[in-house]
């Protein structure tokens, strides 16, 4: 027995230096926290402000829309029917207190046709001129359509009658037609006979020979 324990202490001795060298056993807790320690701080995400809450835009009354500008309605008086054989008579009233009254002969057509006047003037005068607002279009053409209404002309001319107001003088003005380049007194541009003034009726006769335009201008200086 004695030599039994001898021989283990005699181990024990032996083993004992060697065993000595090993690291401590460290305990799990221990482990963990050295292990959270050792890794690198992580930056915490910032806390945002949450987005403000906005009013809502108010609820407009939407504007009623806007009615395009009222044209001057043509009447049966702006816009009559021709046929061959009946006489025929187109009045216009001009803010001017002016009145042109044209008289279509029986023979101005020879097929159905429709005139229609367009107040207005539509070019542009020399400074020899004066215009005084007394301006119109005429358009012609055949059947309700005006087919044709660029090459139309009138079989026979078209009595012309201008009547003015009585502050105005009719012997200082005339009836001219656009040529294409220039205003044209009427009678020279249809080689018709020179208009007739009336100052005690304070009117102007004349003819026409196709549809145009027409003015009524007077000379500057008169």
């Amino acid at each position: 027995m004695k030599n039994y324990c001898f021989f283990v202490t005699f181990l024990a001795l032996l083993f004992l230096p060697a065993c000595s060298s090993l690291p401590p056993v460290v305990g799990l807790d221990t482990a963990v926290a050295q292990t959270q320690a050792a890794a690198p701080a992580q930056t915490a995400y910032p806390t945002y402000t949450p987005f403000p809450t906005y009013t809502l835009f108010p609820t407009y009354t939407p504007f009623p829309p806007t009615p395009h500008p009222t044209k001057i309605p043509f009447i049966e008086s702006y816009s009559i029917r021709l046929s061959p054989g009946i006489e025929a008579s187109l009045i216009y009233s001009i803010e001017t207190g002016t009145e042109i009254w044209l008289d279509f002969p029986i023979d101005a057509t020879l097929q159905p046709a429709r005139v229609m006047l367009i107040p207005g003037l539509s070019s542009i005068y020399p400074p020899t001129l004066v215009y005084n607002g007394d301006a119109f279009d005429l358009l012609a053409g055949l059947g309700d359509q005006m087919e044709g209404f660029k090459r139309f002309t009138f079989n026979a001319p078209v009595s012309v009658t201008i009547k003015f107001a009585a502050s105005q003088t009719p012997d200082t003005r005339s009836l001219y037609t656009w040529t294409g380049s220039e205003w044209e007194k009427i009678e020279t541009a249809c080689k018709l006979p020179s208009p007739v003034f009336d100052t005690s009726a304070h009117t102007i006769k004349t003819s026409i020979c196709s549809p145009g335009s027409f003015a009524i201008f007077s000379q500057n200086g008169n």
